[in-house]
């Protein structure tokens, strides 16, 4: 809907509400992009990450969550390197990835390509396997 505005009120509150959640500290890497702080964006994220690697988080969903935010903030790194995590954990889902829009930033990098490339293969042999 591109309320950008509502939007960042919306990842705030929710952060304010439990910022133990996953989804919430996404939510306010985003809020702080809306508002083009990013390096405060990056700096939540990599708490965040941390705290994912702590205790073991093997949601590769919500892990693909913290690759998409660091995309929009500009650390390909990061982004990178958390997709990569997401992809070898179980989250493949290639036709979602190349039409992402917030994966644009990742697009022309020789390591997002290697990626798609790795999804697309574990996606085929998912279908193969299941329909």
């Amino acid at each position: 809907m591109n309320d950008l505005d509502q939007a960042a009120k919306d990842f705030d509150r929710a952060f304010e509400k439990d910022p133990s959640l996953l989804p919430a500290n996404v939510g306010k890497a985003l809020s702080y992009s809306i508002k083009h702080d990013n390096a405060s964006g990056v700096r939540l994220l990599k708490h965040t990450e941390s705290r994912i690697e702590e205790r073991g988080v093997s949601d590769a969903e919500g892990i693909y969550k913290v690759a998409q935010a660091y995309a929009v903030l500009g650390d390909k790194v990061s982004a990178l390197q958390m997709l990569r995590h997401s992809i070898e954990g179980g989250f493949f889902c290639y036709p979602y990835f190349v039409h992402d829009p917030l994966l644009q930033n990742l697009r022309d990098e020789p390591e997002f390509q290697a990626l798609m490339t790795q999804a697309l293969h574990r996606y085929e042999q998912f279908k193969t396997a299941f329909f």
